[in-house]
């Protein structure tokens, strides 16, 4: 879904989007969390529609920038880690928007 080759993949908090009933691909993006703003991951967060997975990966630092409204949105896609998430923490999320459960796919 996401690669260097392809060039979707950047520092910060890597985000796939996927059908939940096709398996089809979506959408892809990163957040810069150290050198860029919090607010388009909460924007992008807010556009995500009932029924998809969402997919999650950090690469370098995925939390410097990121604040409550960010943290409790990405909880409410299913995450418990996302409130503990550090300065360069190793993370990896499968959630989902409308999920009524933690998600048990998280490291």
């Amino acid at each position: 879904l996401m690669s260097g080759v392809k060039n979707n993949v950047g520092r910060g908090i890597n985000v796939a989007l996927v059908n939940g009933k096709t398996g089809e691909l979506l959408d892809t993006k990163f957040f810069d969390m150290w050198g860029g703003d919090v607010a388009p991951l909460i924007e992008f967060l807010k556009t995500i529609q009932d029924g998809t997975i969402v997919l999650m990966a950090t690469y370098d630092d995925g939390a410097t920038k990121l604040n409550e409204e960010a943290r409790k949105l990405i909880g409410e896609l299913g995450s418990t880690s996302i409130t503990n998430l550090g300065f360069r923490d190793n993370w990896v999320f499968c959630g989902g928007k409308g999920i009524k459960t933690k998600s048990p796919f998280e490291q």
